[in-house]
């Protein structure tokens, strides 16, 4: 094809995907000196990195050399760029770059640790820029990507081939050497003797909510030993050492029992906590106060021997205080008839359906007298009570306390 055919085919082809996706598209031909043609539908703020539109798509470039299909690169700011080549017998002859869009819609929060990451000083011009950008799911940017390829080079593609693509990169030549030698050397010194035991251990005691042998594993062990995870900061290591640590008591507590909606909700709260701290040894303390409260979550856990179908419906009521959760609806759900579920329900846990419900529903009131400042009456209404003196009917019943008295009790500043 000849340069101007292409530039004809292009332009007339990116005029189409601006009018279809409405997101700025850029193009430019590998070899030539053609610049960098635009389409955009109003004049967008670019990225204050970069001067100008032509050195931002120079800065993508590298990122299709060298690939056959469409590839989504995310830059340090959440910035989100489809550049999908076309090619002409094997050859790539220019790139299409479509963007950019977030997968993760930015707040103020955000974009303050973003730049601080990477100590850029926040300002109005970042701020606005980040915040323009539209909100598009992983989903859609690769389904762009294939409706984009397929409209330059005729050939439709699947979410495969650019997913698996994506994690083919190679790796350097010089980490795999370096892995290597780190290898050998730590193998000579016997370093990683016991360490995949320690493992084993430290995740059998909280998958058995076992405080005990926890205690006695840790007090036994030394970890002073392999698992540098940061050579420029030992705040960023035992950081990441702890990330790594609390990822997999996670695993082992929803392995023990635990819902897997509290597994993933502490593990996110100690992580963020962990990342607040600025002393080594006040990281060293979270990570252990995070490993014991996965603990004591799965001991409490299994001090209930239940049947699947009890520790279901279990699941369930938890995950649905806030709505209505009619018998019939948990019978459905575990494929059992009303009364047989009620009967087993009661003999295992020693409470009827309606009793274990409203002991959840009163632990998690419980929660929001403490930590918010919601009105009685809306907290009654949210967790579906009949009325406000239903709710403190209840509650009283189980807490020996009205509610405003156990909020005047135990209510935290906010």
């Amino acid at each position: 094809m000849r340069a101007d055919d292409l530039n004809e085919f292009l332009h007339s082809s990116c005029k189409l995907l601006l009018e279809s996706l409405q997101l700025p598209v850029f193009y430019t031909l590998m070899n030539g000196d053609d610049g960098i043609h635009s389409f955009s539908m109003n004049e967008i703020q670019s990225n204050p990195l970069f001067d100008n539109q032509s050195e931002l798509v120079q800065f993508l470039k590298p990122q299709v050399l060298h690939s056959n299909v469409p590839n989504i690169h995310t830059t340090n700011f959440g910035e989100s760029f489809i550049i999908v080549p076309l090619l002409q017998e094997g050859a790539e002859m220019a790139i299409v770059v479509i963007g950019p869009a977030v997968t993760l819609r930015m707040t103020d929060e955000i974009i303050q640790d973003m730049l601080r990451d990477f100590n850029i000083t926040e300002t109005l011009e970042w701020t606005s820029y980040l915040l323009q950008l539209p909100l598009l799911s992983s989903k859609r940017l690769y389904h762009i990507g294939i409706l984009s390829y397929h409209l330059l080079n005729g050939v439709m593609l699947d979410v495969t081939d650019i997913t698996e693509t994506k994690f083919q990169f190679e790796q350097p030549t010089n980490l795999k050497k370096h892995a290597e030698i780190v290898i050998s050397d730590r193998r000579e010194s016997l370093e990683f003797r016991d360490l995949f035991e320690i493992e084993k251990q430290l995740l059998r005691s909280i998958r058995n909510g076992d405080k005990t042998a926890f205690y006695n594993m840790t007090l036994s062990t030394n970890f002073d030993g392999p698992g540098i995870l940061s050579n420029y900061s030992q705040l960023r290591n035992i950081k990441n050492l702890g990330i790594y640590v609390i990822a997999l008591a996670t695993r082992a507590g929803i392995e023990g029992g635990l819902y897997p909606e509290i597994g993933y909700t502490l593990s996110d709260l100690h992580i963020q906590y962990i990342e607040e701290l600025r002393d080594y040894r006040a990281v060293v303390n979270a990570i252990g106060d995070a490993l014991i409260d996965f603990v004591d979550r799965v001991s409490e856990c299994k001090r209930k021997h239940l049947s699947k179908s009890i520790a279901t419906c279990q699941e369930y009521i938890f995950n649905h205080l806030y709505e209505n959760i009619p018998l019939s609806h948990l019978a459905d759900k575990v494929g059992l008839q009303e009364n047989y579920l009620s009967q087993l329900f009661k003999k295992e846990t020693g409470v009827t359906i309606t009793q274990f419900i409203q002991q959840e529903k009163v632990e998690e009131a419980k929660k929001l007298l403490e930590l918010t400042s919601d009105p009685i009456a809306t907290i009654a209404a949210k967790l579906n009570f009949y009325d406000q003196n239903h709710f403190i009917k209840i509650f009283k019943r189980y807490i020996g306390l009205t509610p405003k008295r156990y909020r005047n009790k135990n209510k935290f500043d906010i």
